[in-house]
Formats: structure tokens, sequence, C-alpha cells
């Protein structure tokens, strides 16, 4: 018996001493400041339930907004293939294009310019010749194959545009610099190994060094086996390129999609846009450009489809990336579009007032040349597809209602507010939680006025107030109570 009452001692001593430990143990404190938070990953969720975490798709435009259409682009054996750029920059949206003749080789990269984002104006520029004559808007001449185009915040402002491809026949990496995007000047030719692909750098302020998104083969003694990667490396310099890393690749889930007639997967990635977002400072968003290729088709040497569609990844870091849905982000358009075999994500997303435009190269001829299924002839062409903004992933509850309870955050600012969308009779109430999980006077559910409708910025609001600033600094908890009603983002605002 004492024995017993010993060992009851013992273990009301030890649920004192842990009970005493978890109680001194901080709870992490996530600085959301002003910032705003997505619900791509679990950063800004603690616990949840009747949640599901969907990828949202933008919706594509069966319109080609730019083509082929000029005498010195016109011809049954031109088209644009898919190394192709935009950015939005002193007002403009501004678009390179890569422009082809598979009749003897020769590849341009061409100008143009819009107002709206939808009609451009293709100026006659006069600095490449194209087949004996300067009348034209090509800016690259005929040895660059393609264009990645951005702006290095770090350059002086003669060199502050830069694009980097495969140049013919050396096979170098060309990259050049401009001051407006039209003036081309060659900058460096850097050695990185494989870059026959669109080769992706920006500045990341987040380690203060150029990244460079590009492709790595993976090659064995068996050819059939050989597939594409996406790799990463980084930079002081431009030039001098380390801290090489394989970032993207066929996975076991891919490879068990098919038996191929082959030993390559079904699938490989024939290279990535990666951007950051919602700012520079924000998570890493890919837009893989995915390559299928997995079964045998008549008279074709090439497996079929051999078409590209675009898939979506992110990550916090930069280097390990997450796939979400394993369904396209872009999708081949319908019979007889000019998308119908090929579509490949442009770098990088234009924000156009609460929308996010992407740009996109298609074409309804695969990879080995053929024609889509009905083509009377060759179509390619720039398109684009179009999302609300920051709408990339939602958090969604149907009618039978759900909540999300974030980790403890500090924010700066004087009210929230919601990136969401309801049904009619959809809602979301939003209550504030201190540290030890209980509502605070002012801020709580039956406080909270009910959220209904459709707005990136549907600012939160109790019976008493909308001002949150008195908490501004503090450490709380959000608890976000939703029904029928997809939730992309939060952010605290002055």
């Amino acid at each position: 018996m004492k024995k017993f009452k010993n060992i009851l001692l013992l273990a009301l001593i030890w649920q004192i001493f842990t009970v005493n430990l978890k109680a001194q143990v901080p709870q992490q404190i996530i600085n959301v400041s002003s910032d705003k938070q997505l619900f791509i990953d679990d950063k800004c969720i603690e616990t949840s339930s009747g949640i599901t975490r969907t990828m949202n798709t933008p919706h594509q435009y069966n319109e080609i907004l730019l083509t082929n259409d000029q005498p010195w682009e016109k011809s049954a054996t031109k088209y644009i293939p898919v190394y192709c750029s935009v950015l939005k920059d002193e007002g403009k949206i501004k678009l390179w294009y890569d422009l082809y003749d598979s009749e003897n080789g020769n590849r341009y990269v061409a100008f143009a310019e819009s107002d709206d984002g939808i009609h451009f104006e293709k100026r006659i520029l006069n600095k490449v010749e194209v087949e004996g004559s300067m009348q034209n808007n090509c800016v690259l001449p005929a040895t660059i194959g393609g264009c990645a185009v951005w702006i290095d915040p770090k350059a002086p402002a003669n060199e502050r545009y830069k694009t980097q491809a495969k140049a013919y026949p050396s096979g170098e990496l060309y990259m050049h610099s401009s001051p407006d995007g039209i003036d081309w000047k060659l900058f460096a030719k850097p050695e990185i190994g494989d870059k026959d692909t669109q080769n992706i750098i920006f500045w990341d302020t987040t380690i203060s060094r150029y990244v460079m998104y590009t492709r790595e083969w993976f090659r064995f003694e068996d050819k059939n086996e050989n597939y594409r990667t996406v790799r990463r490396l980084e930079s002081d310099d431009l030039i001098n390129w380390d801290n090489e890393l394989i970032v993207f690749e066929p996975d076991s889930i891919d490879r068990a999609l098919y038996d191929t007639p082959t030993k390559q997967p079904p699938v490989d990635y024939y290279g990535a846009t990666v951007f950051k977002y919602p700012d520079e400072n924000g998570m890493y968003i890919m837009l893989a450009q995915a390559f299928w290729h997995w079964f045998a088709r008549d008279k074709s040497e090439k497996l079929g489809p051999n078409s590209f569609d675009v898939r979506f990844a992110s990550s916090r870091d930069g280097k390990t990336f997450t796939r979400h849905e394993r369904k396209p982000f872009l999708h081949l358009g319908p019979e007889n579009s000019f998308y119908s075999s090929m579509i490949w994500a442009l770098p990088n997303p234009i924000r156009m007032g609460d929308e996010l435009w992407f740009y996109f190269a298609g074409s309804n001829q695969d990879h080995s040349g053929q024609l889509a299924y009905g083509a009377e002839k060759l179509k390619s062409g720039i398109g684009r597809a179009v999302m609300r903004l920051d709408g990339f992933v939602s958090l969604d509850t149907d009618y039978k209602g759900g909540e999300i309870v974030t980790p403890l955050i500090k924010f700066k600012g004087k009210s929230l507010e919601l990136n969401l969308q309801t049904s009619g009779g959809g809602s979301a109430y939003v209550e504030i939680l201190d540290q030890n999980n209980q509502p605070l006077k002012d801020y709580t559910q039956a406080d909270a006025l009910p959220l209904n409708g459709n707005s990136v910025r549907m600012p939160v609001k109790w019976k008493n107030t909308s001002d949150v600033s008195e908490l501004s600094g503090e450490a709380v908890k959000l608890r976000i109570v939703m029904q029928d009603c997809k939730l992309f983002a939060f952010q605290f605002v002055e």
C-alpha cells in the first residue's frame, strides 16, 4: 500500500512539473506587421476544422492578343515559340516575344507594348535586320533563342533591363542589358551548364543575392531514361554561379501515372517561372512547365501527347517546393484554339487593379511539330488568363461551416481586411483571442458583424468598433468562423 502511495505521489509531482514546464515554454509569435498573409500554406493556421484548401485556376481567354501578323513576321514557316516575357513598367505593359522561322532557323526577339494589356502596338524600331530590311520591331538578332526579361534593382540605369537566353549555334548563355528594353548590348556570358530552357533570374531580397531557375538533365547510359528537372543557382555578380540545387523533378506520383514505352517518366519539367508574391519579400511561387510524353503514336518517334501544361507549386525558402492538387494551373485550350497543344506561362503575372493577369504563349502544334487534332494550319501567339488578386489558394467551407485559428501574431495597423468570397447565404465572422485562447472584450464572435459578399479587401467590423489599433503590437490570435465561404488572405492596414 505504501509503495502504491509513493507511485501516486511521484505521478502527481511529475504532472505538476510538466504542467509548469509547458507554462514556461513561450508560444511562438509570428510578426505579420501590416503585410498581406496568404493561406497557401499552414504558416497562419494553428488549428482548423471543416476546411478544404483549394488551388484556384485563372480564367483563360480563348483570344490571341498578339501573333505574327506583320509583313516581316508572316509566312507559313514562321511562328511564336514559348520563350516570351512581359513586364509592367513606366505605365506600359511591355512584351518581348520569340519569333522563329523553321525554314532557315532564324530566331528573333521582337517588342510590343500596350496601355491596357490587351491591345499591343508593334512600332517600327529599325534595330535589327530581318530578311534585308530594318523596318520591323525586332530588338535582338537571329542568334538568340528567346528571352526572359527582368528589371535588375541593383544595376545602373543604363543596364536596368536584363535578359538571358541560349545563343545559336554556340550554345552559350548570352545575357544582354538595356536601359529601356529596346536598345540591348551584350552584358555577359556566364557558364552554368545546361541552359536549354527559359532561364529565370531575379534579385532575391531574402538572401541578398541573385537567383536563377534553369534546367538540369538527369542523363543515363540508356538515353531513354533521361529526364528534365528544374535547377536553382545563386550569384553575387551574375557571372559566377554557385549553390546549385535541384528544386523540382518528376516524383514517385508522377512516375506512377503511366507505364511508358520507354524508361522515361511520363512527365518531366521543361522549365519553370518562379517569382516572389505578394511582393519582393513574399513567398516563392513556381509555375512549372510540365512536358507530357507517355504513349506511342503512329508514324512518330516521339511519344504522345508531346505537349505542355502549367503546374503550381509554392515555397517559403525558394528551395523546397510544395505541389498543389496536381491539376493544371493553366490548361490546354479547346479544339481549334491557338493553345490546344502547348501552353507556357510567361514570367511573371501582371497586377491589373484587383486582378492578376497571367500571359501565356500557346500553339496548336506540339513539341514534335505535329498539329493538334482538327487543326488545319499552324496557330501560335500570346494569350492571357485572369485571376482575382491573391487568388492562388483559398480555404473553403461548405454550408456546414468550419473555422481556423491562427498562431499568435503581432500586427501593425488600425483595421483588418479579408480577401474572401461567400455565397448569398455564406458568411465569415472574426473573433480575436488572447494568448490563452480567450475572446477579447468587444472582439468576440457574438460582437462580430457577418461578412457576406465578394471582395479582395472586405473590412472586418464588430458591433462597437472596427478599430483594432489598441491591440497593435500585442500577441493575439484570429479565429475566423466561415460558412459557404472561400478565404484567400488577411491583412492589417492603417
